[in-house]
């Protein structure tokens, strides 16, 4: 999957462009708009970019889950040292439990951090925002990339399409 990221500059284009993607069967939850205003979007009809678009909150949350699990995988591993002689069943879990808990207080962490933290790709638009225009942000299979651009061209022939790899949708990530 590829996202593309572009500037609308008036909502006439931005109803023009939603319409003939979901024509051409681009789903509504693949396309995400981003205005200055947000009570814009509600006048325009059109799918608002959710905080997953417009924050840092999938990877800040993923890497606290990361660095929870190995700080808990740690302190499972000290603790099970000390318990040592108790027994092996009860530091193995030890260890599986502080690493089940250290996952879920990272995540935790990670999830509000990431909320408050803007996506570092939406900076550069930020003026164009405050100056009413809109953020389009369409998710399309790599392969109707030339069709999908070629309707973003019709409706908007100035815009400069950039293309985003989504992480999430990359092979090693499975």
């Amino acid at each position: 999957m590829k996202r593309l990221v572009f500037l609308a500059p008036t909502a006439k284009q931005v109803e023009g462009v939603a319409s003939a993607l979901t024509g051409k069967g681009i789903e509504e939850d693949s396309i995400h708009v981003m205005a200055d205003d947000p009570s814009q979007l509600e006048k325009l009809h059109v799918p608002p970019a959710t905080d997953v678009e417009t924050t840092e909150l999938e990877d800040d949350m993923d890497w606290g889950m990361v660095a929870g699990g190995s700080f808990g995988l740690a302190a499972g591993l000290v603790a099970s040292s000390a318990l040592g002689p108790v027994g092996a069943v009860v530091s193995g879990g030890a260890v599986v439990a502080s690493s089940i808990l250290g996952i879920g207080l990272g995540g935790w962490l990670g999830k509000l951090v990431g909320e408050d933290t803007p996506v570092h790709l939406l900076g550069k638009y930020q003026h164009a925002l405050q100056q009413g225009c809109f953020l389009v942000m369409v998710d399309i299979p790599v392969e109707r990339m030339s069709e999908i651009h070629k309707v973003i061209r019709h409706h908007c022939p100035q815009a400069l399409v950039e293309i985003i790899h989504l992480h999430w949708d990359h092979q090693q990530a499975a």
